[in-house]
């Protein structure tokens, strides 16, 4: 039986391959978060910056959202992920967090980039 610390890592490292594996294949729409004292924004990221992120960083969070860019974002999927990169990035999400970068994945949920593991198709499908 796996302990959960493996099962973290496994998880971690089969959704890190499947988002650099898309982003390389010019599937994915990627924006970054500021974070703001007004609140959050979303900018374009330039793909040689998504590139050494991505390839490059680590994933320590990642949730499923609306799209947060849009005023009615209906059911348009969306994920977020909090990624750590070994070198301080221009693209961080606050000046306190220099190696600290959010991403936002338009178009695919956590859920979708797992479904060759778990074998889920989506509700609606």
């Amino acid at each position: 039986m796996m302990n959960v610390e493996d099962f973290r890592i496994m998880f971690r490292a089969h959704l890190s391959h499947e988002l650099w594996d898309k982003w390389r294949n010019g599937q994915l729409d990627v924006s970054m978060r500021r974070n703001t004292p007004d609140g959050c924004e979303y900018e374009e990221l330039p793909k040689e910056a998504a590139d050494r992120i991505l390839d490059g960083g680590e994933i320590h969070s990642c949730e499923d959202l609306a799209d947060p860019t849009e005023m009615i974002s209906d059911r348009y999927a969306c994920s977020l992920y909090g990624i750590t990169t070994f070198k301080p990035s221009e693209y961080a999400v606050d000046e306190d967090f220099p190696n600290e970068v959010i991403l936002l994945v338009r178009g695919w949920s956590v859920a979708d980039f797992m479904s060759d593991w778990t074998k889920l198709n989506a509700v609606d499908e």
